[in-house]
């Protein structure tokens, strides 16, 4: 068997196994693989990014954030993540609470900066499955509806835009705010409250 064809088999092999690896972290809970990363595993910081990557995204856009603005958002988390790995303290949260909590208080800090561009009414994408006249009027009830949670408070703002998060319990989204699950419920039911007056008001 010549070099080339050797190097090649062992090539192939040592993907196949580090393929193997990746499937088997993808199955471990998320303690798991944070206990792998603070010890540097790179594979397993990996897996974390691909499985909570998309939902920090879909939060930032959420509060306003341009989807360009919301991908820089969420590298920047990721990048704080492995920065401070050694750092991590769970402190009985889960790791998905903690890291969407650091999310969040990313976002409230771009949105506070002074060249901070909204972009929650720049980018509405409707159904392409519907007709032209049904997008338009998703797009203008999409813009109504923005308009109106901008005039919430900003803690109005991230429990309205948590609770709407399907992947979110009403545990986890209080979790991620700092709040019991009282004080939540509290926050959504005065945001409700208001969103109905604004709305109203716009007619």
């Amino acid at each position: 068997m010549s070099v080339g064809i050797r190097r090649e088999m062992t090539s192939g092999s040592q993907a196949s196994e580090a393929a193997r690896q990746t499937t088997a972290l993808s199955e471990l809970a998320d303690q798991d693989l944070v206990a792998l990363m603070v010890r540097s595993d790179k594979r397993a910081y990996r897996v974390l990014v691909e499985r909570y990557y998309r939902g920090i995204i879909g939060i930032a856009r959420r509060m306003g954030l341009t989807t360009g603005d919301a991908e820089d958002a969420a590298q920047d988390v990721f990048v704080r993540v492995w920065l401070h790995r050694e750092k991590w303290r769970p402190e009985g949260a889960s790791f998905k609470t903690w890291l969407y909590r650091v999310a969040v208080n990313r976002v409230i800090d771009l949105k506070r900066k002074p060249q901070f561009v909204d972009g929650s009414d720049l980018e509405s994408m409707p159904d392409d499955a519907m007709s032209p006249v049904e997008q338009l009027a998703q797009h203008q009830e999409f813009k109504r509806l923005r308009s109106a949670i901008k005039l919430l408070s900003e803690q109005q703002q991230i429990a309205i835009n948590l609770f709407y998060d399907r992947e979110l319990s009403n545990q986890e989204a209080a979790a991620i705010m700092g709040v019991s699950v009282n004080a939540m419920e509290s926050l959504l039911k005065r945001a409700r409250k208001r969103l109905r007056e604004e709305l109203k008001a716009m007619g």
